[in-house]
């Protein structure tokens, strides 16, 4: 039998330090000062769900930082005496970076954290998107400067794909981070003012850009500055995929061993349904976690998570490509698919060739 890992995503707060308009959280949350209470996190933690398989609890908000060190450090301590056997790590946007944040990540994550970033819809709280991307970069390279492996995951969103591959090159290399993933983009604004949800409450979460742009762009990224990117020692794991190999790119088959945690107390499974209230299990506040792990939604949304990729049996590259993201739909319209099938017909003619 095989042990999949079990992933915590805990968000301290919902507060964030910077405006990204289309947030899945809600402007009323990100605004708020809210901080979870260690009952909570310890009524999360003490389950049969994290024991006897590998765990890895992931530190986020809003933006996990702004609750500073002394109640960051309480957080990770806590789950270190509960889960003595979980992995933690941070994803932190990188706008502010202060040295406390830079010794915990060596102390508590192994030195490694995550952040996102986007060439458009990211603005500092006072409206300026350059002042954001000056210090999203510059907290970027404190990171790295300090031999802290922070991988950057680009969100394809419209206006990243607008401004074309090379400005993102340009970025890219103009930092010193050396590890850049990308992520679909979806429009959580749009889906807030009018959510619409499957039977199973699984969320139909609009896209801001259509699959066939968003892999057309890393396709040209890759033609245009894949060889230059290579020799400036930076890794993208998109392009470094091989055909007929695992593709650990995106997270798929989440919804059975996903769970993420409001500083309310309210439990979803992936944590971008953090503030999408038609995916919660319960709250933590009214009933134990294993308890609110037997919800008919999670069941449900398990089964409809498996049932997505009936249309991918029949793709040559189902069995390492899995269906691509599991919150967003295998299919789009545009002629391409959610795990980038034209990409993966590439790499097997460049396999077939070597």
């Amino acid at each position: 039998m095989v042990i999949t890992e079990a992933v915590g995503f805990i968000n301290v707060t919902r507060q964030c330090n910077v405006n990204c308009k289309r947030c899945y959280l809600t402007e009323s949350h990100r605004a708020a000062k809210e901080r979870l209470p260690g009952n909570t996190l310890a009524a999360f933690l003490t389950s049969d769900f994290w024991q006897d398989r590998p765990v890895t609890l992931i530190w986020e908000g809003g933006e996990p930082s702004v609750v500073g060190h002394s109640l960051m450090q309480l957080y990770v301590d806590h789950a270190s005496d509960l889960l003595p056997h979980a992995s933690q790590t941070m994803v932190t946007n990188c706008f502010s970076v202060p040295n406390w944040l830079i010794d915990l990540s060596h102390l508590a994550f192994n030195g490694q954290v995550e952040t996102t970033f986007a060439l458009g819809h990211k603005f500092s709280l006072s409206g300026s998107e350059d002042l954001y991307t000056r210090r999203f970069t510059a907290g970027l390279d404190r990171f790295w400067d300090a031999g802290v492996v922070c991988t950057v995951n680009v969100e394809l969103n419209a206006e990243t794909i607008e401004r074309g591959p090379t400005a993102l090159a340009n970025l890219m290399l103009s930092t010193k981070a050396k590890v850049w993933e990308f992520d679909i983009s979806v429009d959580f604004r749009r889906f807030l003012a009018q959510p619409n949800y499957q039977a199973s409450s699984t969320p139909e979460l609009p896209l801001t850009a259509s699959y066939a742009s968003a892999w057309a762009y890393l396709h040209a990224l890759n033609a245009a500055h894949g060889q230059q990117l290579r020799d400036a020692g930076i890794t993208i794991g998109a392009f470094e995929q091989v055909a007929g190999e695992a593709n650990n790119q995106f997270n798929v088959m989440s919804e059975d061993r996903f769970l993420t945690l409001n500083p309310d107390g309210t439990v979803t499974t992936n944590p971008l349904y953090s503030d999408l209230e038609g995916t919660f299990l319960g709250n933590l506040q009214e009933a134990p976690l294993d308890e609110l792990l037997s919800s008919p939604r999670r069941l449900a949304r398990v089964i409809a998570e498996r049932r997505r990729l009936m249309p991918c049996r029949a793709c040559p590259h189902f069995s390492y490509c899995s269906g691509g993201p599991a919150h967003v739909p295998v299919s789009d319209g545009s002629g391409e698919c959610a795990g980038g099938k034209a990409l993966w017909d590439l790499l097997l003619e460049k396999k077939h060739c070597a």
